[in-house]
């Protein structure tokens, strides 16, 4: 089989790359920046801390998302953290409005209860 060129290594650029590459293909990922995941990275910085994009959001009501995890090896790694959301209220500096969406109620109802 050939090679593809996979532009982008962000989940679905990354994601990509394991399946063609189970088909036999050899995938070459090219990205532009120098932190692999696209929207969900996250990285540490000098002092130790922890960066998190966040740009998108993973729920655990994404099957095939879940499955990749699994067969990659790595669901039992998942951090599961509460959803809550925080926003800085720009009329009131230094004060922030919170949303926390209880695990216990499926998406999307959990968000009428958090607002």
């Amino acid at each position: 089989r050939g090679t593809v060129a996979v532009i982008g290594a962000g989940l679905a650029g990354l994601s990509t790359a394991k399946y063609i590459s189970e088909l036999g293909f050899k995938p070459v990922v090219v990205e532009a920046r120098d932190v692999l995941g696209g929207k969900v990275a996250a990285w540490q910085d000098e002092d130790g801390d922890w960066y998190e994009t966040g740009l998108h959001i993973f729920f655990g009501a994404y099957p095939n998302m879940l499955q990749l995890f699994t067969e990659l090896g790595i669901q039992d790694r998942l951090q599961w953290k509460e959803h809550t959301m925080i926003f800085a209220l720009p009329e009131k500096p230094g004060q922030f409005s919170r949303f926390d969406f209880p695990a216990f109620i499926p998406a999307p109802l959990n968000g009428i209860v958090a607002i």
